[in-house]
């Protein structure tokens, strides 16, 4: 059976919900349209079929002809063209609204879990200036927005990438999610760039100097690292512009450069330079300090890391005779989060980097019964016997795989280790229910709770962990459980 559509033909729809990955759908009968990366429920749109399939389509809004009566100004003057936040025009509460349906919707219909406990979304503490950590790419390309300065170079631009054209870049002078720090950093760089004729990326061509401006800020502590990713070694190009970042913002304390031959967009590379200051800022979650360096992973929402890493805390329930494991430990976060409560916590992490910052992180916080394994957890080191690895079976694993989540290697493999209770976080529920469906099959585990959390406001993503337990272990008391 065809589609009754053609692609390029001309459609007045109206938005009618938000599907996973906040991408709007609008339906004519049974046959659905969606539109990637915009629509906002309740518009009325003149729009372009783009793809056509049998059952359904994908869409360009063309115009408005009717705004949503859900929708609001976004504060933000870039909203419209960069590919950062996606729901600053919807109220916050409304933005949680959907994205509690759409867990719902992915656990049910993607899942078949009908009957699984989900819990109300715990909301953000801070909606705007909540990440601690933000990466503006340079680019020889500007994208102009509509009332742009035009007395800016057209062949420079600091910013975020357009939804459209990777190639591209706004240049902005501030982001609304980023720390209150950012528009001055963002004005000294780009002053001094364009004084000293510091050619921005050419990602088509692989020329040019200036990559990338990464900031990282700790919450608890205001310390902050700027870091300037380049194509060539040259720190003394930079460090006029480290030492004049240093004297206007004094909580500025950490200035690098990370040095990349890499044709991707990549931030991370082999070189990386102390220009001033030290090699390392600190943040806390909890009664717990972290050492974050230019390439460690740390949660990007701190505030809401501290109520992420309780409700796994509250799941796990450990006691001092646990093992625990912490697959994907990254720089040990969660794992030094429950040591304390337990005999014994051992995390995984392929990141050699992250790691040696996970042991150093144990080491800070005088915490001496966790240890860190360095290990592909998505190839080789499960073909490995426990026996040989001389490692003590685990009561509790807690895995936080990548977006693409858990290979099936893994999924076998945990089944075989067969701990009492698994805690599986993510930050895309769809890989997520897709992974659970066979860490459940045949009733092994059965699914106790799941618990949504907003770590990202005005974006589509949402984390959600979920505790699943052994059939024969009943050790979860739902009813007396509450979020923290």
């Amino acid at each position: 059976m065809s589609s009754p559509f053609k692609r390029h033909q001309m459609l007045e729809l109206t938005i009618e919900d938000l599907a996973f990955g906040g991408q709007g759908i609008a339906r004519l009968n049974d046959f659905v349209i969606f539109f990637p990366r915009s629509g906002t429920p309740g518009q009325r749109v003149r729009a372009r079929l783009k793809r056509v399939k049998e059952n359904y389509a994908e869409a360009q809004i063309e115009s408005v002809l009717e705004k949503s009566p859900l929708e609001i100004t976004a504060p933000c003057p870039y909203f419209n063209y960069c590919g950062g936040c996606r729901f600053q025009n919807l109220p916050y509460e409304q933005q949680i609204k959907f994205l509690e349906r759409q867990v719902i919707e992915l656990y049910c219909h993607l899942g078949g879990y009908r009957d699984v406990q989900i819990e109300p979304i715990i909301p953000a503490v801070e909606i705007f200036r909540y990440r601690n950590k933000m990466e503006f790419a340079f680019s020889d390309r500007r994208w102009l927005i509509e009332n742009d300065d035009l007395s800016r170079p057209i062949d420079f631009a600091i910013g975020l990438r357009t939804p459209n054209n990777y190639y591209k870049a706004v240049d902005i002078d501030d982001c609304l999610i980023a720390p209150p720090e950012t528009a001055e950093i963002i004005r000294l760089v780009r002053e001094y760039a364009r004084y000293h004729n510091l050619a921005p990326y050419n990602h088509r061509r692989h020329t040019g100097y200036l990559r990338h401006l990464v900031l990282r800020k700790g919450i608890f502590t205001d310390q902050i690292m700027v870091n300037l990713v380049t194509s060539a070694d040259t720190p003394e190009v930079l460090e006029p512009l480290a030492c004049n970042l240093t004297l206007n913002l004094k909580n500025i304390t950490s200035v690098v450069n990370t040095v990349t031959d890499n044709v991707c967009g990549t931030t991370t590379g082999k070189v990386i330079r102390l220009l001033t200051g030290q090699a390392f800022i600190t943040d806390r979650i909890g009664n717990l300090t972290f050492k974050i360096s230019p390439a460690s992973f740390f949660q990007t929402n701190t505030r809401m890391a501290i109520k992420l890493y309780e409700i796994i805390k509250q799941f796990a329930q450990p006691e001092p005779h646990h093992v625990i494991w912490d697959l994907f430990c990254g720089t040990g976060s969660i794992a030094l989060f429950l040591a304390r409560d337990c005999r014994q916590v051992i995390g995984f992490e392929v990141v050699a980097d992250a790691v040696a910052d996970a042991i150093e992180n144990a080491r800070l916080n005088a915490i001496e019964n966790a240890s860190f394994i360095c290990a592909n957890l998505e190839r080789d080191f499960f073909t490995t016997p426990n026996s040989e690895l001389n490692l003590p079976t685990p009561d509790i694993i807690i895995v936080d795989p990548p977006r693409t989540g858990l290979t099936p290697q893994l999924i076998a493999k945990m089944r075989q280790i067969l701990p009492n209770r698994i805690i599986y976080v993510s930050c895309n529920p769809a890989t997520q229910v897709r992974d659970l469906k066979k860490l459940t099959a045949d009733n092994m585990y059965q699914i106790i709770k799941v618990q949504p959390i907003d770590l990202f406001p005005h974006t589509p993503h949402i984390e959600t962990v979920t505790l699943l337990e052994r059939y024969d272990f009943c050790g979860y008391t739902v009813a007396t459980e509450s979020n923290p």
